[in-house]
């Protein structure tokens, strides 16, 4: 029988409620906003009147099911405009990942057992979501939704290695909160992400950011149509 290194002990004993912390967030992105009523669609003249742009930074706070590798600081870069009566939302993501020097059992896809030190890796995720929002004139804001999308995964292995590079779809819920002062708005953003890999491996973050919202340019509004 396999014997846990103390490091994935900790991490176990955090999983059970990260699920259930998945589970609430989830609940309150759709519960915290206002009934889909009570935000009017936008006509087909309307779709894609203005363009969001934000970046920021963020941290993991909560992490389960990748054991040997520690999160580092990730940078995020969004875009995002009104449609279908909520905001479309285009996102992406970089983070570095440090390997333990711990020696970790694994368990392959073909069920086989070996140890390994984890190498480092670089993650890249690509998301794509929609979400609702309040009432848009509103001094402090509040938004939430779903993302979904895939992660890249770079690993510090020599070039030629098969498990060099890995992706994985992964998805969940958000919510952003912040101020608006005319065009420019101050955010702060708690997102939960499950990567469906084998275990799950499940991470909630908090990031904190600027965006600035403008008029969408004639052209990129006729591409978005």
């Amino acid at each position: 029988m396999t014997t846990l290194s103390p490091a994935a002990r900790r991490v176990f004993c955090f999983r059970t409620r990260l699920h259930s912390l998945f589970g609430v967030l989830l609940v309150i992105s759709m519960a915290a906003l206002p009934a889909r009523g009570q935000t009017p669609a936008a006509s087909p003249q309307e779709a894609f009147p203005s363009l969001r742009i934000g970046a920021s930074g963020g941290m993991v706070f909560r992490e389960s099911g990748m054991p040997g590798w520690s999160p580092g600081a990730d940078g995020r870069l969004t875009i995002d405009t009104p449609y279908a009566g909520g905001r479309l939302r285009l996102d992406t993501a970089y983070r570095a990942w440090t390997g333990s020097s711990e020696i970790l059992a694994i368990v392959d896809r073909d069920g086989g057992t070996g140890q390994v030190s984890p190498p480092d890796v670089q993650t890249i995720d690509i998301l794509a979501g929609w979400g609702l929002s309040n009432a848009p004139d509103a001094p402090i804001f509040l938004e939430a939704g779903l993302l979904l999308g895939n992660r890249f995964m770079l690993f510090d292995l020599p070039h030629g290695t098969a498990a060099r590079f890995e992706s994985e779809m992964l998805a969940g819920p958000w919510i952003r909160v912040g101020r608006i002062a005319g065009p420019v708005r101050l955010f702060g953003e708690v997102r939960a992400l499950r990567v469906l890999t084998n275990p799950r491996w499940d991470t909630i973050g908090l990031s904190g950011g600027i965006a600035v919202e403008f008029a969408t340019p004639g052209w990129i509004r006729w591409i978005l149509r």
